[in-house]
């Protein structure tokens, strides 16, 4: 959710959820558009004895269902009806997240679109640590030759870019995708308040979960991560 926060009236919580190219279909159980997209939440929400008022907002260019949660029972029914009615999608972004905070990366952005898995804004320094864990260090060497374990400067976007390549495949060949791993280099005048950052992408969630996979199994001690990771 892009917005979530404090209603002004209420001790629960309020949701804004643009429409644009939203799957309401796992919500909605595949009824056809209607004029007023509200309704049909209105009506699943009570069906689940969620007590809501939902209206449509404007949500900068788009429009958005805001979905204004009576009480906290209320708000902890509709977690319950979120989880329950989760994608295929989503639950392997949720994996994929999990497997990352297990080794320490904890500022990516991943998210779900069109029943794919993005993957992205991992920072240069965590892009190292996912490389040192699905490497099994043999790519020490190459990092070194980089400069990119222990130098951030603002000189280094072609290192960040070849850190890129170096990401993109050892990540698709865990996945068993290939992924773009797309380099986003912090410039002169950004590189104060945000340092270098790379995209891996989008993967099925099927790959997605061989990746989480990987990454768990590299992460244990005595497992080999071999067995988790698909040739390309």
């Amino acid at each position: 959710m892009p917005k979530i926060g404090m209603t002004t009236a209420a001790p629960a919580v309020s949701l804004t959820i643009p429409l644009s190219g939203w799957e309401s279909s796992p919500f909605l159980d595949g009824q056809l558009p209607v004029a007023n997209p509200a309704a049909p939440l209105q009506h699943l929400l009570g069906q689940h004895d969620v007590h809501a008022k939902v209206t449509l907002v404007e949500f900068g260019p788009e429009t958005a269902a805001e979905v204004a949660v009576a009480t906290c029972d209320d708000a902890r029914r509709l977690v319950a009806l979120v989880v329950e009615r989760r994608s295929e999608a989503h639950k392997a972004a949720l994996r994929l997240r999990a497997a990352f905070t297990k080794i320490g990366i904890t500022e990516d952005h991943i998210y779900v679109i069109d029943g794919a898995v993005q993957v992205g804004d991992i920072n240069a320094p965590d892009a190292v640590t996912l490389l040192e864990i699905l490497a099994d260090g043999n790519l020490s060497a190459a990092l070194n030759e980089l400069g990119l374990r222990h130098r951030w400067d603002t000189e280094g976007w072609r290192e960040v870019e070849k850190l890129a390549q170096l990401l993109g495949r050892v990540v698709s060949k865990a996945c068993g995708q290939h992924l773009e791993s797309v380099p986003n280099p912090a410039c002169h005048t950004c590189a104060s308040s945000r340092p270098h950052r790379i995209t891996l992408g989008t993967a099925s969630p099927q790959h997605v979960l061989l990746l989480a996979s990987a990454i768990t199994a590299a992460d244990e001690p005595g497992v080999c991560s071999d067995a988790a990771s698909p040739d390309m």
